[in-house]
């Protein structure tokens, strides 16, 4: 089967992950859209700064969004347009493990309704409707992707989560998707060092991708 072809490129969370893993995809690869989608508007606000006053810190990380921002690499609130355009979705949210019940120690609480976990997420909440991306909203980004998707899409969990995390995705995105979508699920977790991300990225000293073993899920 051919490989897929990629031209536009979302990312679910603004944060310490999606941020500068996105922000290196864009200046590496120009022919590539890249939007990075959050509700957090001052988040989103301080990724689009004038003076480049970034909302996290990594060496290297100021250069690389001065050279690719505006030119193919976006910062958005606009969730929904993020997703419907893409051709390839990066979930990238954290998420905490679950404390109880079945999994318990080793599953993603994809939920992550553990007020522990509310608490700091409060302000990313934004009106009914909308959906919130913080620890812990795994399953709500992934049901999101089902409900406003008019076409197939390969999603990517990206996020640091316990494994098997992308099979319960694949099963959200099976049972919630519109007829005629279909979505290809990889997983590619990330090895990066804060301080040194940027470099990390530029020269991992592993690359991970996992996927079904099937012609679909190659081609993904």
């Amino acid at each position: 089967m051919a490989s897929v072809k990629v031209t536009k490129v979302c990312c679910i969370g603004a944060g310490y992950v999606g941020g500068p893993t996105c922000a290196v995809i864009a200046l590496k690869c120009p022919h590539i859209q890249v939007t990075i989608v959050d509700l957090n508007q001052a988040r989103v606000d301080a990724w689009n700064s004038p003076d480049f006053d970034l909302p996290i810190y990594e060496p290297g990380l100021v250069d690389v969004v001065k050279q690719a921002r505006g030119r193919n690499l976006f910062f958005s609130t606009d969730v929904d347009k993020g997703i419907q355009e893409a051709d390839l979705i990066f979930v990238s949210v954290n998420t905490p493990t679950k404390k109880s019940g079945v999994g318990a120690g080793f599953a993603a609480d994809l939920k992550g309704l553990g007020s522990a976990y509310m608490r700091p997420c409060a302000a990313l909440v934004g009106a009914p409707g909308e959906l919130p991306f913080a620890a812990g909203y795994v399953e709500l980004a992934t049901r999101r992707i089902a409900a406003v998707a008019h076409s197939s899409k390969i999603v990517v969990e990206k996020s640091t989560v316990p494994c098997r995390t992308a099979e319960s995705m694949r099963t959200i995105l099976e049972a919630n998707s519109r007829p005629g979508c279909r979505f290809d699920i990889l997983s590619n977790p990330e090895f990066l060092a804060e301080g040194t991300a940027i470099a990390d990225l530029f020269s991992p000293d592993r690359v991970l991708i996992g996927s079904l073993q099937s012609p679909e899920g190659k081609a993904a």
